[in-house]
């Protein structure tokens, strides 16, 4: 991401802690009388990235030239989805995703996901956004 976005990767440095990282569980009881619901409503994730480890359920969209794609669930990897920090910190190279959870008619959902976040104290800076932390 460094090359793509013209910077020398020497002078780069990371300022990703694991110490502000966060790791949410989430659990989506099935909805047999209603599969027009989402269970989490479309946004976008404040952090730099998001990990996400989702169950064989599946549900998580995204939503790609206005329309909403299934992100249909593969054995043994991982989704990761840029956030809101790193896409101003690309000066919108990089465009942080909109997503939501639908329900499950069959099944509760079962997911994890790990956000990535910043050293605290570090400012975020932008040609396009007002420095912000």
């Amino acid at each position: 991401m460094v090359k793509n976005l013209g910077l020398d990767p020497k002078e780069c440095r990371s300022n990703l802690d694991e110490s502000t990282g966060i790791l949410r569980v989430y659990r989506y009881p099935m909805r047999p009388d209603n599969n027009d619901l989402a269970h989490m409503e479309m946004h976008t994730d404040s952090s730099m990235f998001s990990i996400l480890n989702q169950d064989e359920v599946g549900g998580l969209e995204v939503l790609k030239d206005g329309k909403w794609l299934s992100a249909n669930p593969v054995p043994n990897t991982l989704v990761i989805n840029i956030g809101d920090m790193m896409q101003a910190l690309s000066d919108d190279e990089y465009e942080s995703v909109i997503h939501r959870v639908k329900v499950a008619k069959e099944r509760e959902r079962l997911s994890l996901c790990y956000f990535v976040f910043p050293e605290e104290n570090t400012i975020i800076r932008s040609s396009k956004y007002k420095p912000f932390s």
